[in-house]
């Protein structure tokens, strides 16, 4: 496992996991709960954590590094 990003609002951090996981890439948070409970935690803490797996790690980076995925269009 390896941290992709860091995050210090939870919602921020469910929106990565949900672009992540919507392209075929697992990922999971950590001290997400934790957070969650206490917000004053987060830098203590060092934020919620996007984690992905080894071997996804570098296609994880390319997404990100492409940019927001544009808004499908209305008919």
């Amino acid at each position: 496992m390896k941290t992709l990003a860091t995050f210090s609002a939870p919602i921020e951090a469910h929106l990565l996991v949900s672009r992540l996981e919507g392209n075929g890439i697992p990922a999971f948070l950590r001290d997400e709960h934790m957070v969650t409970l206490d917000w004053l935690a987060s830098n203590a803490l060092g934020g919620v954590k996007v984690d992905v797996n080894d071997e996804d790690y570098d296609r994880a980076l390319e997404l990100i590094a492409a940019g927001p995925t544009p808004a499908a269009e209305e008919s």
